[in-house]
């Protein structure tokens, strides 16, 4: 049995007060700061670099992927559409994506082949909660609305989306209690507003590690360029 209809049945088998949805977890492909990172390393990074808009011959502010990244991402598309055509893989229904440069380019690599392939108009949704841990490293500041919409004017920006990033500061860190909160709040309001059964999320390592932790999941660090499927059970606010 495909995972799709798993799904479908165990919907009709609950009541009304839980819905469950296939969530599609990717992490984006390896970007520029990854490059640096590892030829400096960890330390180095965290110290000194990151804090960096770029160096002499590479920008990391709102670090865009390199050919490494393109690559993964590319193969897993066409993986991921091989399993729809021959195992069962679902579709989405909807493709959530981080509003950070690395993000944006991994959705459309992933999904838009795919999405067009079914006859379906590509418009991923652009949330700002989707994006990576709050810290002092430039490659976590976005880009304005404005670059967003010319450089993917297919995608749509979720309703209230600033012209500038007024979330990232040089100055400032976000701890992982409250990054855990505005996950807790970006996907109550997927089930909230979002009727589709599958949902597709592009996203970043430590924002991966608080939908785990939100969603109940084991702990685990996904690596570049991959996707998981979690198949989630969500109860309803007022359903006591």
């Amino acid at each position: 049995m495909s995972l799709s209809i798993f799904y479908e049945s165990l919907n009709h088998q609950d009541n009304s007060d839980f819905i469950h949805k296939i969530l599609l977890v990717a992490r984006h492909g390896h970007g520029v700061h990854n490059d640096v990172m590892e030829e400096v390393g960890s330390e180095e990074w965290k110290n000194h670099w990151s804090k960096l808009p770029g160096d002499a011959s590479r920008t990391w502010l709102d670090a865009e992927l390199v050919e490494k990244g393109v690559e993964q991402a590319t193969d897993l598309g066409k993986m991921y559409a091989e399993g729809i055509r021959h195992a069962g893989f679902p579709v989405p229904d909807t493709i959530y994506t981080s509003p950070l440069a690395r993000g944006l380019k991994t959705t459309s690599l992933i999904f838009k082949e795919i999405i067009v392939g079914q006859g379906i108009e590509f418009r991923p949704i652009v949330k700002e909660y989707l994006r990576e841990r709050l810290t002092n490293h430039t490659c976590d500041k976005r880009r304005t609305r404005h670059w967003i919409q010319a450089s993917y004017p297919d995608y749509e920006l979720e309703s209230g989306f600033a012209e500038e990033d007024v979330l990232w500061h040089a100055d400032q860190s976000e701890s992982n209690e409250a990054h855990i909160a505005r996950t807790q709040e970006l996907l109550e309001d997927v089930w909230r507003h979002d009727s589709g059964s599958c949902i597709a999320l592009t996203t970043h390592s430590f924002t991966i590690s608080t939908i785990l932790e939100v969603i109940g999941a084991p702990e685990f660090r996904m690596g570049e360029g991959a996707m998981v499927a979690f198949l989630v059970k969500g109860e309803k606010f007022n359903a006591k």
